[in-house]
């Protein structure tokens, strides 16, 4: 849900349609959420770390990637 509003503001910011912007965070929110949790149980295991330690990361990698991607766009 967050994804597809989420979407739609930064493409209504840019000058594109709302409703194509929402579709696309959506998607990305979708296969986000289970990519994301598929590479951190793999790091996981891999690594023998922590979860919480892992997750760090991930937020990390995730905040730091949105902030990228809006700043070139």
């Amino acid at each position: 849900m967050t994804g597809g509003l989420t979407g739609a503001c930064v493409s209504l910011g840019g000058g594109q349609s709302a409703f194509v912007g929402a579709v696309l965070g959506l998607i990305g929110g979708v296969v986000g959420c289970f990519a994301g949790y598929q590479v951190r149980a793999r790091l996981v295991r891999l690594l023998r770390l922590p979860d919480l330690y892992v997750a760090l990361l991930e937020d990390l990698v995730a905040i730091g990637g949105s902030l990228f991607i809006v700043s070139r766009f």
